[in-house]
């Protein structure tokens, strides 16, 4: 009855196979959306942001890989650092921790680069993509037996240096802090720190002083000429072609850990590779997520580690599956946990007691002169 009074039948079926059409319409509307969004998509004219760092320069590389990807895509592209203009650039690349200073938004990523960052089970934070996963290692051009931490601050050579690393970048000294605490913050009270500082702060009495304060480069040229027993490294070092190691173990933790519930430090059993996000792009614009496609795809990820000396790291152990029967067994074994244990650090927040930091370690000071002074720690 209700259809009789609103619609005869040559009037019902005309309406259902309008709504056909519409629906049809709808549908292709909603794939074909989904379908782009879903692409990489290519942007002819690239503009590329940088934040550099006094450390590591990225610029060689950056140029290399998107000249590479302009001729592949015929596109035009342009690099320039970013100074108050973020909002200008497709891209941005730069350390995690100061892209992460920027506003994060959502924009459309590629399922390609959402299976890659599932595949090495590492989390995407908004729109800033890690292509690079950071843990300590120590290098060595002598075999040398697995060390703990204790064992480490006493070890001396007579012609070398125990140690040789650099202290110019804050923000690597704050992680490295927090590496050996297994915590995500400084708790300048507690006895793990204590424990630490004092380990620290025998370190540096046989500590190469002359490249303190030097950046990548130098402190490898330090390793190249043989200055130093052990030398600091992110453990993408181990897969550049050029390098060559006799021996190599995790910055080694202490052999004591601190149980609160029991209020005892006991034996440590495992030392985790903890890691930090280091190398990484920020997505400002999806029609330059070709790019980001190109950047994860598996030949270009592994001419990145072993072609280029700036100490990018992989993900995870899935990255190097087409290299893994090359790598040393104790790599892999880094490689299968380091993605479990990713630690982001509030670094505005450490940065308050860093000199409290770097006089433990430097021998400014000792723990048991400061501790005392609660205005200094708070």
């Amino acid at each position: 009855m209700f259809i009789k009074k609103c619609l005869n039948p040559t009037k019902l079926v005309k309406f259902l196979n309008n709504s056909k059409v519409l629906l049809t319409f709808f549908l292709l509307f909603i794939f074909q959306k989904n379908s782009i969004a879903n692409e990489c998509l290519i942007k002819k004219e690239l503009n590329i942001g940088l934040i550099e760092n006094n450390y590591i320069d990225y610029k060689y590389y950056l140029y290399y890989v998107l000249g590479e990807y302009s001729l592949i895509n015929d596109i035009e592209f342009t690099i320039s650092e970013v100074n108050q203009n973020a909002n200008e650039f497709d891209i941005i690349f730069g350390e995690f921790r100061d892209l992460a200073k920027l506003s994060l938004n959502q924009t459309q990523v590629p399922n390609k680069v959402l299976n890659f960052y599932n595949d090495n089970e590492v989390e995407v934070i908004g729109n800033i993509f890690p292509l690079d996963l950071d843990t300590f290692i120590l290098l060595s051009q002598d075999d040398y037996e697995k060390l703990n931490f204790e064992e480490f601050s006493e070890l001396y050579n007579p012609i070398k240096y125990t140690l040789g690393m650099s202290f110019k970048t804050k923000e690597d000294i704050i992680n490295l802090i927090i590496y050996h605490l297994e915590q995500p913050s400084i708790n300048v009270n507690s006895l793990s720190f204590e424990l630490t500082a004092d380990l620290f702060s025998k370190t540096y009495q046989n500590l190469n002083k002359n490249i303190v304060n030097n950046n990548f480069l130098e402190v490898f040229n330090s390793y190249e000429n043989s200055e130093n027993v052990y030398t600091l490294f992110s453990d993408g070092i181990l897969l550049n072609k050029n390098i060559e190691f006799s021996s190599f173990q995790l910055f080694p933790k202490s052999k004591y850990i601190w149980d609160s519930d029991e209020g005892v430090f006991k034996k440590s059993i495992d030392s985790k590779p903890l890691s930090f996000y280091g190398f990484s792009a920020y997505l400002n614009n999806s029609q330059g997520s070709g790019l980001l496609c190109y950047l994860i795809g598996e030949e270009v990820r592994l001419k990145a580690f072993r072609d280029f000396n700036i100490q990018l790291s992989p993900l995870s152990i899935n990255e190097v599956r087409g290299i893994e029967d090359d790598l040393p067994n104790n790599y892999k074994k880094i490689l299968e946990n380091k993605n479990k244990n990713v630690l982001k650090p509030n670094y505005s927040l450490e940065n308050k007691n860093y000199d409290l930091f770097s006089g433990l370690i430097f021998g400014k000071y000792k723990y048991d002169d400061i501790i005392d002074n609660q205005d200094y720690l708070n």
